[in-house]
């Protein structure tokens, strides 16, 4: 069982020699990045060829920095997040234009077709050594563009895609567009190049390569001097007995195929966050399920092959598809149905009402998300959320809480922490 105490960090001073440490220990990963992709930009790429530099103050596990950015002197922009390449842009992006004034620069005949624009997004995507299905571009993109401005056009066509389990009316804008895709390409129908190409944190975690960045020097510490989080290792020892006891009763209650009697052999990893001052926990099995302990009992559970809440699990679309041998109102009633029998007091089940009801963004995928939110004047009170596979019939999720369960810890005679809030000892 490996306890995790939530991703470290700690403020740092970015001074120009722990910077030029930083640039000389990423160099190699932004050359190889801009190498592979064909970038019109210097290979290897040298010291010498950056304009600016900046580094994240803050740093997370194994003391790397949170993220960089490196634009170069031709004008090539090149950003790492967390150790993972998250993209790169080019000095003739459109979407980075901020002056109005500059926008004509782009007016331009458009040379490819938008069928042509995706291709060649999804060669690019290609060239950095990872399948199409692992970012979910061997799906159908949303394709924007080319639009006109004052009568001129402006030749670049977006293209995006976004994870499966996005819902089909969440994150869609007033305007229509994907608020939160995680692969999107500005692609040049002029001059047949990309000029951007982003991808999100969360597809990162699941399907690029992590780069540890080993600097040669520590850098010189806040003055706020801030260390984030600093659990009681005795207090997340003492705490584990109590949390695989009330999941226990919790999956017996909701007949959920996990061990009995759950020992911390079957327990993968757990986790302990100060929720300031009342634990927040979530424990996955070895045999993929997870659990959410919080206040003195469990608040709910992800089945391993659940969607909405996949975290950074990896994703492929094709693990989803099916029929719907359901109907919403039957999704409701089944969540319904399990809320009772965890016996929870009526006056604090907040299900008599309309719940919000999602559906995956793709089609084919049979999956309900069903959510209630309780909130008088204003202010949240009650949540409950669940997700339903409609073609097993069978929930996936489930997750209530109440203000009313707020702030009772179990009763566990060390602190939570170790350290006040500036990260000094107590």
């Amino acid at each position: 069982m490996i306890f995790d105490f939530g991703q470290f960090w700690e403020s740092i001073r970015v001074t120009a020699e722990y910077s030029n440490a930083v640039l000389a220990a990423v160099l190699p990963c932004f050359s190889d990045y801009a190498k592979k992709l064909e970038l019109p930009v210097p290979h290897p790429i040298e010291a010498t060829d950056v304009a600016q530099f900046g580094v994240v103050p803050i740093l997370v596990d194994d003391r790397q920095p949170l993220g960089t950015s490196m634009q170069l002197k031709n004008g090539w922009i090149l950003t790492m997040k967390s150790g993972f390449m998250v993209g790169f842009r080019g000095p003739n992006c459109y979407e980075m234009i901020q002056d109005p004034d500059q926008i004509p620069k782009v007016y331009g005949p458009v040379k490819m077709s938008k069928v042509e624009a995706v291709e060649m997004a999804r060669k690019t995507i290609l060239k950095l050594g990872i399948t199409l299905e692992s970012v979910f571009a061997d799906q159908e993109p949303r394709a924007t563009g080319p639009q006109t401005v004052d009568g001129h056009i402006i030749p670049r066509y977006t293209i995006q895609w976004s994870r499966p389990d996005l819902t089909s009316d969440s994150q869609v804008t007033a305007e229509g567009d994907w608020g939160d895709s995680d692969v999107e390409v500005e692609v040049n129908a002029e001059a047949k190049r990309v000029e951007m190409l982003r991808f999100s944190l969360r597809v990162c975690q699941q399907s690029l390569p992590c780069h540890l960045i080993k600097v040669g020097i520590d850098p010189p510490v806040s003055p706020s001097n801030v260390v984030w989080p600093p659990i009681n290792p005795e207090y997340a020892r003492r705490l584990v007995p109590i949390v695989l006891h009330a999941i226990d009763d919790y999956g017996q209650t909701l007949h959920l195929p996990i061990p009995r009697p759950l020992t911390t052999n079957q327990v993968a990893r757990f986790s302990v966050a100060d929720n300031g001052g009342w634990e927040h926990s979530e424990v996955e099995l070895t045999n993929g399920w997870r659990f959410i302990y919080r206040n003195s009992m469990v608040n709910g559970f992800y089945a391993p092959d659940n969607l909405f809440s996949s975290d950074k699990r990896t994703v492929r679309v094709k693990d989803f598809l099916g029929k719907r041998n359901m109907t919403e109102p039957e999704a409701i009633q089944l969540v319904c149905a399990s809320i009772k029998r965890l016996s929870y007091p009526t006056n604090l089940v907040h299900t008599d009402f309309q719940p919000i009801v999602r559906t995956s963004r793709m089609p084919g995928i049979p999956r309900f998300w069903i959510e209630w939110v309780y909130a008088p004047n204003d202010e949240l009170q009650s949540k409950v959320e669940a997700e339903i596979d409609a073609d097993k019939k069978e929930l996936k999720s489930l997750y209530y809480d109440d203000q009313a369960y707020w702030n009772h810890p179990p009763k566990i005679d060390v602190p939570i922490t170790l350290s006040d809030k500036t990260g000094q000892p107590r």
